[in-house]
């Protein structure tokens, strides 16, 4: 289907909107071509975590190479590449780090609009590599987001890398992540909570023993924790009155789910976010560095090209 598209603002921020009978998203692209917005209509729901425009102050140290993603840059739905946390930079060691949440996080993405076909694309250069990412929104259906990547190598060696969408979801107490093939998972941090390396799925113990249902969000209880798990057919995040929002990916190109749990101990001095993340990405790493290390970061070959998908869809 042709999505309707429009023209609004987010703050001080030029934004566009896409829609249906049922859906409704709004993407910045001065802020990292971050979509601020995924609405359920026929709910009147919101799914991803709002957040605050920047100041163009903000904006402009959001941008920076050395920015570090914290509780205040949290929500929406942006983009890691070609990695997620801080790392050292495998092409070039003596230089400075790769950036936190990668290199699309927070800069600007050239726009382009087709309005006979619906659809928005958001194209990011990188500044340290040669290479291109490009991003293309539509609505498959009434209820279905497209999201179609595709990067591009304009280098002359081989790059490394390791691809992560961050959809930050607004999940109420009483709603569940719903993952019914998953039986265990690989914790690479945390805090407030003491789980073992390898835990189980949904329910887990800690080291003293108490068990902790991971798939409920009971409230603020001080804790959080990034897990991962190999991706199964059916990943779900279910509201208290039985909406849901299905994740359906490329499974080829991004075998592994991150699970992001912020349950009132992110950042680690403030109990304030309550947040969820589930997070289609190619490596049970956090960073590039580590994948490179245990063989699971991407290649893309010199003047060659990558693609894959993820669907979104209300129910």
């Amino acid at each position: 289907m042709s999505a309707a598209i429009g023209h609004s603002t987010w703050g001080p921020w030029p934004s566009l909107t896409m829609s249906s009978t049922a859906i409704e998203l709004e993407v910045v692209a001065e802020i990292g071509a971050r979509v601020v917005s995924l609405r359920d209509l026929r709910r009147d729901r919101e799914w991803l975590v709002q957040g605050t425009p920047p100041t163009e102050l903000e904006a402009t140290e959001w941008a920076g190479e050395g920015v570090a993603f914290w509780g205040r840059e949290s929500f929406g739905w942006d983009e890691c590449l070609p990695t997620v946390s801080v790392c050292a930079d495998p092409l070039a060691s003596d230089g400075p780090p790769l950036r936190d949440h990668g290199d699309q996080w927070g800069r600007g993405a050239y726009l382009s609009i087709d309005h006979e076909h619906g659809t928005v694309e958001h194209t990011w250069g990188a500044p340290r590599w040669p290479y291109r990412l490009t991003r293309r929104l539509s609505l498959e259906d009434e209820r279905t987001v497209l999201a179609e990547y595709e990067v591009v190598s304009m280098a002359t060696g081989p790059l490394p890398m390791l691809w992560s969408q961050h959809p930050v979801l607004m999940l109420e107490r009483g709603s569940y992540i719903d993952l019914p093939e998953v039986h265990s998972a690989v914790r690479t941090w945390q805090h407030g909570i003491d789980l073992p390396d390898e835990i189980a799925w949904p329910k887990a113990f800690t080291a003293d023993g108490d068990e902790v249902d991971l798939a409920c969000v009971r409230g603020p209880e001080a804790w959080a924790a990034k897990l991962y798990a190999y991706a199964p057919e059916q990943i779900r995040a279910v509201a208290p009155d039985g909406a849901r929002l299905d994740f359906d990916w490329d499974r080829a190109f991004a075998p592994v789910l991150g699970i992001w749990l912020a349950h009132g101990g992110w950042p680690p001095e403030s109990d304030a976010y309550e947040q969820v993340a589930l997070e289609p990405t190619t490596s049970t790493d956090d960073h590039l560095a580590a994948a490179l290390r245990n063989d699971r970061a991407r290649t893309l070959e010199p003047g060659a090209r990558m693609s894959w998908w993820v669907r979104l869809r209300l129910s």
